[in-house]
């Protein structure tokens, strides 16, 4: 009766909520998440709301690098890799790559386009990674070690035009491949032997699949914007990988060898969207990136008329996991697990971040970014000051 009052009362603030939030379906839940453990699956049903609450996040800038004051820095767009020792900027269609101390200062350039030992052709999906003491670059079926100054140790051909290791014999690629008629999207987790042989883990299958929907055109075929697409991420220190699909919110987490070792799910139930609501809340996943109409009537084609939509995973600092889920157009929050599987909080960013996710990470007190709102792009860092337990203070 409580319920109907609200409902006439302020019947469009509820219709967003049910649209949007993803929660207001949630099965009714003891506030303790339910365990059970099978065949050595543990299995964590979780409460639909945090059991430490939500908390809006503080955050303070610590630090900012304009690379654009090297004199030889060229780069029209870059990514990050950042650990305690070095920040190196990188280009990922033009393989190139400038090295940065922890406090600004710039170290060198290394990475060249080409065909010749430790260069990489452009337009490869080229990546860098830690490795130790070692920096990787990986694209084309190549891998290339350097040193911490860039100099190059040597390298080794891989079966995969892009990876990513979780240790040096073991690394994550996916695909898309044909099945049953259809375009689906694998992830695979494949060990390199010492004859440099792969053997090939399915993470994802049958209908776990990801799919990709795709339409006949003169000289071949188009892929629009797929529904269950797979997003994954690694914590390489525990060598756990957490993977989902997009939009269903169970969390699956593997061990390097393959094998799943946990299930976490947030009973909250996929909510139906009117096409015009569902075009608002595409149009926010594409934030600043969205293209033009037709783009939007592609991924309208294909989109699914129910949704629990997240963004990506991603691994903390301290082992847990974060979840980017999105609550509305053009808003998000970060679900955070522990190790055991436990959702423990909810954390809401500040406006100023909500469409910078996809160029966000975390590091040990807080988070770091590519701010591209002015004339060239920035890093910054981010320390996150009321969340000392996943976050704890810089050290002096």
């Amino acid at each position: 009766m409580e319920r109907q009052k609200v409902r006439g009362i302020f019947p469009g603030i509820l219709v967003l909520f049910i649209l949007f939030s993803g929660l207001t379906g949630c099965r009714q839940q003891a506030e303790k998440p339910q365990v059970k453990e099978t065949g050595g699956v543990r299995q964590v049903i979780n409460p639909a709301h945090p059991l430490k609450g939500t908390i809006q996040v503080e955050a303070e800038k610590t630090f900012e690098l304009n690379p654009y004051k090297v004199p030889d820095f060229n780069l029209k767009y870059f990514w990050c890799l950042r650990d305690n020792q070095q920040i190196i900027l990188y280009d990922p269609n033009e393989p190139a790559a400038k090295i940065f101390s922890r406090e600004g200062a710039y170290l060198g350039t290394f990475i060249r386009i080409g065909q010749g030992p430790g260069e990489f052709p452009s337009y490869t999906g080229f990546a860098l990674d830690f490795e130790g003491d070692e920096i990787w670059g990986v694209g084309n079926m190549k891998v290339a070690r350097f040193d911490r100054r860039g100099q190059l140790l040597g390298e080794f051909k891989i079966p995969d035009l892009l990876v990513y290791f979780l240790r040096p014999d073991c690394y994550l690629t996916d695909l898309t491949v044909m099945e049953n008629n259809r375009r689906v999207k694998k992830l695979l987790l494949k060990k390199i032997d010492q004859n440099e042989t792969t053997a090939a883990v399915e993470l994802l299958s049958g209908s776990e699949l990801g799919m990709i929907r795709w339409s006949d055109r003169a000289g071949g075929f188009s892929e629009s914007y797929g529904t269950d697409d797979i997003i994954w991420s690694m914590n390489k220190a525990e060598a756990r990988i957490a993977v989902a699909l997009k939009s269903n919110y169970q969390l699956r987490i593997f061990d390097q060898a393959g094998r799943k070792v946990m299930e976490i799910e947030v009973p909250a139930e996929k909510v139906s969207i009117s096409n015009e609501d569902k075009e608002k809340l595409l149009q926010a996943v594409l934030g600043k990136r969205k293209g033009p109409e037709e783009t939007v009537k592609k991924m309208l084609a294909v989109y699914p008329d129910q949704l629990m939509m997240m963004l990506k995973l991603s691994y903390l600092p301290g082992g847990q996991l974060g979840v980017f889920r999105i609550t509305a157009p053009g808003r998000w929050q970060l679900d955070v697990f522990d190790r055991e599987g436990t959702y423990l909080y909810a954390l809401l960013f500040p406006d100023q971040f909500l469409e910078k996710w996809s160029s966000l990470d975390f590091f040990e007190s807080g988070f770091w970014l590519i701010n591209r709102d002015g004339d060239y792009p920035v890093y910054e860092e981010y320390q996150i000051k009321n969340c000392p337990e996943i976050f704890p203070p810089l050290k002096k």
